[in-house]
């Protein structure tokens, strides 16, 4: 008897360690490109969204962007918008194009930046609701208030503005206090636009049914970009300064960021501005207390001279004081630097911590960038209760790497938004712009992945001591025999276009995080390769195997030592 149960858990055991991590994800990069043509698209995901369709039940995601879905021979609108729904490993189950087949239009998800900078949401009717705009040359640009359902499907949607005027939306949250919405852009009024004005930024409050209740616009701004609600009733508003002189490159116009205080009404309050050496600053704003706000974003600086857009990673706290002005940047605190890179999103955590997501270049050498051909990827910044940094993940995938990056440059890797998951993780989306020398060269494809609490696509990445975690690599190593005594084979099933390098090694970290074992391997340049490590040295026990490469993580497996 005792004989059977001890077979039975090692049965159990060996069915665990073989089904490897089935709760998490591979990134699935998916060209929007539809099968009839052949043409080069260019597509991404800009929102994402957790779906759960039945109490406790976890049933995957819904995603929108945008694309090129329409033939360049038979249009002139190139691009349509899309939903798309995901099953909780990232497989793609179904898409949905929102267009006209007797009109050629060109739509997206608002009209003046990617929509998940405070864009699409969901509303307390569980409903996603967005700003639609189409435009078709020569006859009308029309904005509409949509709400969807999580089939994608549009339930209903309401038209904002057909006017003379330009409302640029860039931004959407709901109102709870009223069920109603706060839209953010910049605006240029009838005169603006007959005399070629530069346009301001601008909140409007709207009904559900897209009824305009009140707008503000601003003097001495550009755009705005975030709104958010204030504890007090009014909003805090994120937007740019007109030009304020030539950017250090001699070519672009060079803006600041300002931030803006109004009361319930929109009615400006206070502002504070500050900037960096060249624009492109993109700031958001978390009010834990009232009156007191985090600002999270990344600023340009002089303090770089290898480029004009470098700059860094930041937080800060603003207050509010009595007489409603606006204090001076405290407690600034500088994260990551910064090539070239985008702030996408920040989400507090339930005690009291941080994440904020985005895409980054760090180049090696700061003093000669023109002999670094870095990347541009995918970050994960998880910051403790003072925002000092804990941990920060980069990610890439696997396909994208170049022939002659010299010449060509590495595929970059855009995050568009981020949402926290039930179980303490966190989804990604956003889209792949390969190079020349990649295996789809010039394509844009959108992809999407899965991580857990610690930015890992399986557990324990944050034991091995890497920055950077590949994606799309999870599950090429199979174990045998596992459990395994003094010996252990691995198999890698390379995917298709997949060359390995000369760097890999293989890490065992123990099940109280301790690293037992590192060896170095290589890998041929096949689809399949076997070796074989020594773990004659390791006690009886539940282990973790985890391939590098570059120092950089790829794949993992559960291995048991008898």
């Amino acid at each position: 008897m005792r004989k059977l149960l001890f077979s039975l858990v090692i049965i159990c055991n060996a069915l665990i360690v073989h089904a490897q991590w089935p709760e998490f994800n591979q990134a699935h990069p998916v060209s929007c490109q539809w099968p009839s043509y052949n043409y080069n698209s260019q597509g991404f995901f800009e929102n994402v969204f957790l779906i759960d369709t039945v109490s406790n039940f976890y049933d995957g995601y819904l995603l929108f962007g945008r694309g090129i879905l329409c033939h360049p021979d038979s249009c002139i609108n190139y691009s349509r918008n899309f939903s798309a729904k995901c099953n909780s490993n990232g497989d793609l189950l179904w898409w949905k194009r929102y267009d006209n087949t007797e009109i050629d239009e060109n739509e997206q998800w608002f009209n003046w930046a990617y929509g998940n900078f405070g864009g699409m949401i969901r509303n307390h009717n569980n409903h996603i609701v967005s700003i639609f705009s189409r435009y078709v040359i020569g006859e009308y640009f029309n904005d509409y208030l949509i709400n969807m359902d999580y089939q994608g499907q549009i339930l209903n949607q309401y038209l904002l503005d057909s006017s003379i005027e330009i409302h640029a939306m860039s931004c959407l949250i709901e109102d709870f206090s009223d069920s109603s919405y706060v839209v953010c852009g910049w605006h240029m009024d009838s005169l603006d636009v007959i005399t070629n004005t530069e346009p301001d930024a601008f909140i409007m409050k709207i009904d559900s049914l897209g009824g305009r209740i009140w707008q503000r616009d601003y003097i001495n701004t550009f755009g705005s970009y975030t709104v958010s609600k204030a504890i007090d009733g009014g909003f805090w508003l994120c937007a740019n300064t007109p030009s304020v002189g030539e950017c250090s490159d001699g070519f672009f116009a060079n803006t600041d960021f300002v931030l803006i205080k109004t009361d319930e009404n929109g009615i400006e309050q206070s502002r504070i501005v500050f900037g960096g050496s060249c624009g492109g600053e993109r700031v958001s704003v978390y009010e834990y207390e009232e009156d007191k706000v985090i600002l999270f974003g990344r600023m340009t600086s002089q303090d770089f001279s290898i480029s004009p857009y470098t700059g860094y990673f930041f937080s800060a706290l603003i207050e509010q004081l009595n007489n409603n002005q606006l204090s001076t940047l405290s407690d600034v605190k500088h994260y990551s630097p910064s090539f070239w890179g985008t702030f996408v999103d920040f989400m507090p955590q339930i005690d009291g911590t941080f994440v904020l997501t985005g895409d980054n270049v760090v180049p090696s050498n700061w003093t000669d960038f023109s002999a670094n051909y870095e990347k541009l990827n995918g970050f994960i910044l998880k910051l403790n209760q003072q925002r000092d940094s804990v941990w920060c993940r980069n990610y890439s995938y696997y396909d994208n790497i170049p022939t002659h990056p010299e010449a060509f440059g590495f595929a970059e890797h855009h995050i568009l938004d981020s949402k926290p998951t039930p179980d303490g993780g966190f989804i990604c989306c956003g889209y792949i712009k390969q190079q020349p020398q990649d295996p789809n060269p010039h394509l844009q494809t959108p992809w999407i992945f899965k991580v857990d609490s610690m930015g890992c696509l399986e557990p324990g990445c944050q034991y091995v001591n890497v920055e950077e975690i590949v994606v799309g690599l999870e599950n090429t190593i199979s174990v045998f025999p596992n459990p395994a005594r003094d010996q252990v084979k691995l198999n890698f099933n390379f995917p298709e276009n997949y060359v390995p390098n000369n760097q890999n090694e293989i890490v065992i970290i123990d099940m109280q995080g301790r690293e037992v074992l590192r060896e170095n391997i290589f890998l041929f340049a096949s689809s399949s390769n076997t070796i074989e490590i020594n773990i004659s040295s390791l006690s009886a026990g539940m282990y973790t195997l985890h391939w590098l490469s570059n120092n950089a993580w790829l794949d993992s497996s559960k291995i048991m030592v008898e």
